[in-house]
């Protein structure tokens, strides 16, 4: 249990910082163009260290809301990176691409013991893991466009999850917004893991037997900085994912449709 309760501090923590990296005054064109860059222009060193809180919904039964205060930390280099949840290299970058090779935190979890349905609590508990993939980001004028596609190294759902997404920066004096939707394909793998009730989980829940095949789920989200100084910058990110029908289709899924929000005030150094 309190392996479960420490994972779940690290989730809020970087769910908080998956807004990315605070941007200086003086480099608030180079974001608009490459937001990677921001937090290495002039003397940073693109560390950023702060605090912010978490909030989001879950689609298991029984189960309400998420949502902790904690500490933030991210990195940005010429070839390293941390940015929230995801952290890796950079094989190539120039200002309007950038290919990666990375490492992701995958937040999915389900513990028994945290729904307050009688029948959830005698599923088995269903864990967090590591993913390692591909992205590549395209900015143009009118807009950023990114894919990733990953799979599970731990062998823990042995599934693979792609996401396509399209942002759009808008710039007002020193606040800046990112209205972005996408989609992301989880598959039967993964949705077997995470959603399926075996014919044992059946008869000791009393929940109909179920196993899903591959789903799309459609998101949209808009993020919103604030430049306060050349050092600090307040940020606020909101999310909606509505969940494909292999997902909602689940005796363990009560919600189509799960939000999240984060926001945090950070120091650039």
């Amino acid at each position: 249990m309190k392996n479960c309760i420490f994972g779940r501090l690290i989730l809020l923590a970087l769910l908080t910082f998956a807004l990315g990296a605070p941007v200086p005054a003086r480099a608030q064109e180079a974001w608009e163009e490459n937001p990677a860059d921001a937090a290495a222009q002039g003397d940073k060193w693109g560390f950023n260290v702060g605090a912010g809180a978490s909030l989001r919904t879950s689609e298991y039964k029984g189960i309400d809301s998420l949502g902790s205060p904690l500490p933030l930390l991210g990195y940005e280099s010429k070839w390293l990176y941390l940015r929230g949840l995801s952290g890796g290299v950079h094989v190539y970058r120039d200002r309007y691409q950038e290919f990666n090779v990375q490492l992701s935190y995958l937040p999915q979890n389900f513990y028994a013991d945290w729904s307050d349905d009688s029948r959830m609590k005698r599923l088995d508990d269903r864990y967090s893991s590591l993913m390692a993939g591909l992205n590549y980001t395209l900015r143009t004028q009118y807009g950023h466009a990114s894919a990733t596609l990953s799979t599970d190294i731990l062998g823990v759902n042995n599934g693979i999850m792609a996401d396509v997404s399209y942002a759009y920066p808008l710039r007002f004096e020193n606040v800046m917004f990112m209205p972005a939707v996408g989609v992301q394909w989880t598959d039967s793998n993964y949705n077997d893991y995470y959603y399926s009730i075996s014919t044992s989980e059946s008869r000791a829940s009393g929940l109909k037997e179920y196993s899903p095949e591959n789903a799309f789920s459609p998101y949209a989200g808009l993020t919103m900085r604030v430049i306060i100084n050349e050092d600090w910058s307040a940020i606020a990110n909101a999310r909606a994912l509505f969940l494909g029908n292999e997902i909602t289709d689940s005796p363990m899924v009560e919600r189509s449709t799960t939000y999240s929000f984060s926001a945090g005030l950070l120091y650039a150094f």
